[in-house]
């Protein structure tokens, strides 16, 4: 299996297809052997390097405390490991938080920037804690992150497949956040309610798409239009769902597809 040694710690990744290189940063709890759709708008058509984070998968977990930029010095030291000198960036949610701290600490490594369903962080504008859903009573936790993934969950007057795909895979136990609480989770969540990048992101000076669901709870639009008003070149879309919108809405890869191949 592919690792290497990067930044002190050991580090599971995989990479897909040829082309320009695109590091995904994937969010809370993420592992790389839990099912992935297929993402026909880049699969193939770009090298792709995705990474177990620390603490997570495959990846090992180092003794805490985890800062943001712990884990955005992870990701420029893989990229290092793998001769990646100059790379597309995009980052979900927590990898959206990465990111940031990837960008403007190493901004020779990338290239354009994808930042989707997250926030700057700080007092003001902080995605939600979801250390606050882990420790409630298991029907209850499902129906808080239900919520917060799109604010219309419970509705009679709209229907979301996706939901309610994600509430079968939870009540079947598979290895999706919150079920998956392990040590490394917890640190991940510990430094993630510490994320400010408020000052840094001025400092970005990449291309760069902030992406997000008008329906999300766990990084509000008010948060996305944050990030955009702090990065000076940046543009801000919004799409039909909520923390999952780049599934409920087919036009997010497209636009992010487009975006990419923009010279």
């Amino acid at each position: 299996m592919p690792f290497v040694h990067s930044n002190g710690i050991k580090i599971y990744y995989e990479i897909q297809g040829e082309g320009r290189p695109l590091l995904v940063i994937s969010g809370t709890g993420a592992d790389l052997r839990s099912p992935r759709l297929p993402v026909p708008e880049i699969d193939n058509k770009f090298q792709i390097i995705r990474y177990d984070q620390r603490g997570l998968g495959q990846t090992e977990t180092p003794k805490p405390p985890y800062t943001m930029e712990d884990y955005a010095n992870d990701a420029a030291a893989l990229l290092s490991s793998l001769d990646i000198d100059h790379t597309n960036v995009i980052g979900t949610s927590f990898g959206g938080m990465v990111a940031q701290h990837l960008a403007a600490r190493h901004p020779r490594t990338v290239n354009k920037l994808i930042l989707a369903c997250t926030s700057p962080g700080g007092l003001a504008y902080s995605s939600y804690d979801l250390r606050r859903i882990i420790h409630k009573p298991q029907n209850i936790q499902v129906t808080s992150w239900l919520k917060l993934l799109d604010s219309r969950y419970g509705s009679l007057e709209h229907e979301l497949p996706i939901l309610d795909a994600v509430e079968t895979l939870l009540s079947t136990g598979k290895r999706i956040f919150p079920n998956n609480v392990t040590a490394g989770l917890l640190n991940q969540l510990e430094a993630r309610s510490r994320h400010d990048a408020i000052q840094l992101l001025e400092k970005i000076p990449h291309s760069t798409l902030i992406i997000g669901g008008s329906y999300d709870l766990v990084a509000p639009t008010q948060n996305l239009q944050k990030l955009n008003d702090l990065i000076p070149n940046s543009e801000l879309k919004l799409f039909d769902g909520g923390h999952l919108f780049m599934l409920q809405d087919a036009n997010a890869w497209r636009c992010v597809a487009s975006f990419l191949s923009q010279d």
